[in-house]
């Protein structure tokens, strides 16, 4: 436990000082009512939601006990949501039901659905979406538009190939 705690103070610490933070630390049961924050700020550190949490920028560790997480702008580093995480741009690891990022991701994404605009890594799921994907999609259903890695699943479509549909395994490069 104290190993883990040490992990934690370490990536906040340089997580902090890659850029000046609003926050460090946010408790939320909805957005409107976060302590200490508003919805414009930015937050290098460790925010807990009990329903909903709502910011501009995230840097850390983003846990959300019942519900979501949305960042309006750029997210680095662990989401944790039993309902969803969504955000604009994204790094690091995303865990929930549902994971969108609407533009750039680079990472993990583990739900039951996962889209990202463009995504780089990985994605694990019972539904994997993608615009451009270069990486591994891992789930029953898997759609990229262009993808340049490989899909393991019941159904796998690369939408720009000629053939685009294939079971089980599908390769684009």
């Amino acid at each position: 436990m104290k190993k883990l705690l040490m992990a934690f103070a370490i990536i906040f610490s340089v997580s902090a000082l890659h850029a000046e933070a609003d926050y460090y630390a946010v408790l939320s049961a909805w957005a409107p009512g976060q302590i200490p924050m508003a919805p414009s700020s930015q937050l290098n550190g460790l925010r807990v939601t009990l329903f909903y949490g709502d910011c501009t920028r995230l840097n850390g560790l983003d846990l959300a006990l019942l519900g979501a997480n949305r960042v309006r702008e750029r997210f680095n580093g662990l989401a944790i949501a039993p309902v969803f995480n969504r955000a604009n741009s994204a790094a690091g690891l995303d865990i929930g039901f549902a994971n969108v990022v609407e533009n750039e991701f680079s990472g993990l994404q583990v739900g039951a659905w996962n889209h990202a605009g463009s995504g780089y890594g990985s994605q694990w799921g019972v539904v994997n979406t993608a615009g451009y994907f270069a990486g591994l999609q891992l789930g029953l259903f898997n759609w990229s538009d262009d993808l340049d890695g490989l899909q393991l699943g019941l159904v796998n479509v690369i939408a720009d190939q000629t053939v685009c549909v294939f079971p089980f395994l599908n390769i684009g490069f």
